[in-house]
Order: C-alpha cells, then sequence, then structure tokens
C-alpha cells in the first residue's frame, strides 16, 4: 500500500513538471508570436509591458489587458497580440487551464 502511495505521489510530481514545461513551451511560442506581429521602434529600447491575455481553448484572443510599464510599448504590444488573432495553445485541457489567462512580461526585440 505504501509503495502504491509512494508511486503515485511520484507519478503526480512527475505530470506537475511535465505541464509546467509545457507551459513554458507555450508562453515561448506565444512570445514569438507577439515579436512577430508587433510594431517596433527604438524609442521603444529597454522598456517593457506586463500583459494578461485570456485566450479561448482554440487559442483565440479574447481580452489583452495592460499592466505596468511604458504606454506606448503597452500600447504598441496589445495591438500586436490583437494582430495575431489566435495564439498557440495546448489541446491538453490540465495544460490549457494553466494558460487561460496567460501574464507576459514583453519587451521589444530591436
Amino acid at each position: 500500500q505504501k509503495e502504491m502511495e509512494e508511486e503515485r505521489a511520484r507519478r503526480q510530481a512527475a505530470r506537475r513538471q511535465q505541464v509546467l514545461s509545457e507551459v513554458e513551451k507555450y508562453q515561448a511560442l506565444i512570445q514569438q508570436t507577439i515579436q512577430r506581429n508587433w510594431n517596433v521602434d527604438d524609442s521603444m529600447r529597454g522598456k517593457s509591458c506586463e500583459l494578461t491575455i485570456r485566450v479561448a481553448p482554440s487559442g483565440f484572443v479574447k481580452s489583452v489587458d495592460t499592466g505596468s510599464g511604458d504606454a506606448n510599448v503597452c500600447r504598441s504590444a496589445q495591438n500586436a497580440v490583437l494582430k495575431a488573432t489566435t495564439l498557440p495553445v495546448s489541446e491538453d485541457p490540465e495544460i490549457y487551464e494553466q494558460m487561460s489567462t496567460i501574464k507576459l512580461t514583453v519587451k521589444p526585440q530591436l
């Protein structure tokens, strides 16, 4: 009985780690998508913006809210997300649940 409990605990820990690494992978893909759609200029160098993005299971962007950061960078980054229309999301329900609301700090790549 004790061995079964330990095995279940090991499997749960492994699954949690897998979910976390998948979430990180999708966050990187989302960052790349934003960068591809982002119109940046030299005035944005060294600046950043916090974004809160809500996505549907299909990856459709439901909303983008800006947090702290440079106003111009935030407005431009928000437009980049909206221009993308859909973002990469996992089909795994457990991973999607972790990603339905994504908080990212974005920095223009100049």
